[in-house]
């Protein structure tokens, strides 16, 4: 019930608050951080981006992770500043064990502020999706982003852009807010490095990521990345492929 409300709102919102820091021709052109013929990024490699979709657009995106596990997503652009989507996370769809579906889990994302040449776009949204499933907990070991501000800005360096923002993983349980902070360097049109800060609240559970992402095409891009560097298996550190691709609805 929850998430049928907050999808609600987040339509309510793409289609009646005013956007702060758009002019009259906003309408008609790329949002600002996206470079015109090339797929937006959606996320560093945990942490969101206040990058989103162009109307009429979607995109796929799967993640495969430890003992053959793999998260599918489904993410639409349905209105200009507001994304809407669904994640599906199996484990051990590769290999010889028994494959185990989990929960799906929504995602959605309203950008509000463009940003300007000082300050940075912003952007609102909620993910449910955690990381790494424990059958033993029934909980995931790593947990979701939930509701989440965040705020992305190129500085010093052409397309080297930072990410940083505030998450609450639970609403319904501590409340607790968390940290995350991260960077994208586009360092030729075809490559960009990626690096985060994720989880920051206690210094034992907090995560860098580290990786890369290539695009084969505008529109198609292959992300690599180790997660939870410097930690051990049993602490969630791992080596993960992501394949993203983008494209205008066929109607």
């Amino acid at each position: 019930m929850k998430l049928r409300v907050l999808a609600c709102v987040g339509l309510c919102l793409a289609g009646r608050i005013p956007v702060w820091g758009a002019d009259d021709s906003a309408d008609k052109t790329e949002l600002a951080t996206t470079h015109v013929g090339e797929s937006p990024q959606l996320e560093v490699v945990d942490i969101p981006t206040a990058d989103i979709l162009d109307p009429k657009t979607f995109s796929t995106s799967f993640r495969f992770y430890s003992e053959g596990g793999i998260t599918s997503r489904l993410v639409l652009g349905p209105f200009k500043r507001f994304n809407l989507g669904i994640s599906l996370d199996s484990q051990q769809v590769i290999g010889g064990d028994d494959p185990h579906l989990i929960r799906p889990s929504l995602f959605a994302k309203l950008r509000f502020f463009d940003g300007t040449d000082i300050l940075p776009a912003l952007a609102f949204g909620y993910d449910n999706q955690g990381y790494l499933y424990q059958n033993s907990a029934r909980d995931f070991l790593q947990k979701e982003k939930g509701l989440y501000l965040v705020g992305s800005h190129e500085i010093l360096l052409p397309n080297l852009e930072v990410h940083a923002g505030v998450n609450i993983p639970r609403v319904d349980e501590s409340g607790t807010p968390f940290g995350f902070f991260g960077a994208s360097w586009k360092i030729v049109d075809s490559f960009a490095l990626l690096a985060e800060y994720d989880n920051i609240q206690k210094a034992p559970e907090n995560r860098i990521n580290l990786g890369g992402r290539l695009w084969v095409t505008s529109f198609f891009n292959v992300d690599v990345a180790a997660r939870n560097v410097g930690r051990g298996t049993a602490d969630g550190a791992e080596r993960i492929v992501r394949l993203n691709y983008v494209t205008n609805f066929p109607f």
